[in-house]
């Protein structure tokens, strides 16, 4: 009996018109105007998983797999009209996550519609959502357009593509021009503060999210620090208006609607006296036969994985010997159970447990890896989101 075929849904149709496309077929070229199209909805679809799962810094695995695209049917004369369509596999999707599925690529494909209509017309805003993507990956949408090309997206096929908005080379230029002005957006900044500018009234944050340093207005706010010495460590959360440069990257904060700025510096003086106890442990401190030694090298890698803590805003002061003559670091208030192991060759092992749904992500980080702030960055940013 031959194996039965997945169930599949069409959730955008795109037209691709012009006098190149009269003859049959469709010009090779124009197959990166679909592979940008679906790039979009697929990137604006995971943009829409996070905001539903705010506290999560990575999609789970298989999720980009889930949601990728195929395309099918059909090219005619006169136009190309590709369909993009999802699988849905026995067994990969229940019908809850199908119906949010769809209405993700949904909401997506009224975006690129919103936002194709503002370049054809000029009026209202660039789609907040299209702002929230990189602009390079926009612009990539009708690269291969000559003069009296047009490109339409849909929601089928069945549709009079007459009533549709035209992307054209000149909606494009209209777009992309915009596309390189800078934007304002509600957003939050999270992380280490590096610096206090006293006299212009602004702290600097190092936000792991946006790898960058956000100067923030802070008399506003009523902030009110005491800083006793240059080791004095603070972190900061600060929710305000973002002012984004046309590249998309997060410049500074405009406007701060809420300051929350902690002072860790006990935290870190007690991780940093814990660890450096460590190393009078001798061989067989388990129970007089068991427990390597730990090593001055495993201790120095100990303080790097510290000052990367400390980087990125999040560490914990639970560190514990382990039997091999590593170290382990602890998050015992993280939902997903955060533990970064020191080996004895200064490897990296990084394991996090999310007991209630069953499910666990690990990795390694090789002890030649220099730069443990950018390894550690996104497990620390999901432990921390987590608290």
């Amino acid at each position: 009996m031959p194996a039965e075929e997945p169930e599949s849904r069409v959730i955008a149709a795109m037209r691709l018109s012009g006098a190149r496309f009269n003859a049959k077929g469709m010009p090779a070229e124009s197959l990166v105007e679909v592979a940008a199209f679906e790039d979009i909805l697929r990137s604006l679809v995971k943009l829409y998983w996070f905001d539903r799962h705010p506290n999560n810094k990575r999609i789970p695995k298989g999720y980009d797999d889930r949601i990728a695209l195929r395309l099918v049917q059909r090219i005619g004369e006169g136009s190309a009209v590709p369909l993009l369509e999802y699988d849905l596999g026995a067994g990969v999707i229940d019908m809850f996550a199908e119906q949010e599925l769809e209405q993700e690529y949904s909401r997506a494909l009224n975006t690129v519609e919103s936002f194709i209509e503002y370049a054809l017309t000029g009026r209202g805003e660039i789609p907040a959502d299209i702002r929230r993507l990189p602009a390079n990956k926009i612009k990539k949408l009708g690269q291969t357009m000559q003069p009296g090309d047009t490109i339409q997206v849909a929601a089928t096929n069945a549709i009079e593509w007459d009533t549709v908005p035209r992307y054209t080379t000149s909606a494009r230029s209209n777009a992309i021009n915009s596309l390189d002005v800078e934007s304002t957006r509600p957003v939050t900044v999270e992380g280490q503060v590096v610096d206090f500018h006293v006299l212009s009234g602004r702290l600097i944050v190092r936000d792991r999210e946006h790898k960058a340093d956000i100067p923030i207005p802070y008399l506003a706010s009523g902030l009110t620090v005491n800083i006793d010495s240059d080791r004095q460590l603070f972190k900061c959360q600060a929710e305000g208006i973002g002012q984004f440069n046309a590249n998309g990257r997060l410049t500074k904060l405009a406007s701060v609607n809420s300051l929350n700025v902690i002072d860790i510096t006990e935290d870190a003086r007690i991780a940093r006296a814990s660890l450096d106890a460590l190393a009078d442990l001798g061989e067989g401190w388990v129970d007089g036969e068991s427990g390597e030694k730990i090593s001055a090298f495993v201790i120095e890698r100990g303080h790097a994985v510290i000052e990367a803590m400390i980087t990125l805003g999040n560490f914990t002061r639970i560190v514990f010997p382990t039997e091999e003559g590593g170290i382990r670091f602890y998050w015992p208030e993280a939902e997903n159970q955060l533990t970064i192991d020191v080996e004895p060759n200064g490897d990296l092992y990084v394991h996090a447990a999310d007991l209630d749904a069953g499910m666990f992500d690990d990795g390694k980080i090789s002890a030649d890896v220099d730069d443990l702030p950018e390894a550690l960055d996104s497990w620390l940013s999901e432990a921390a989101a987590d608290e």
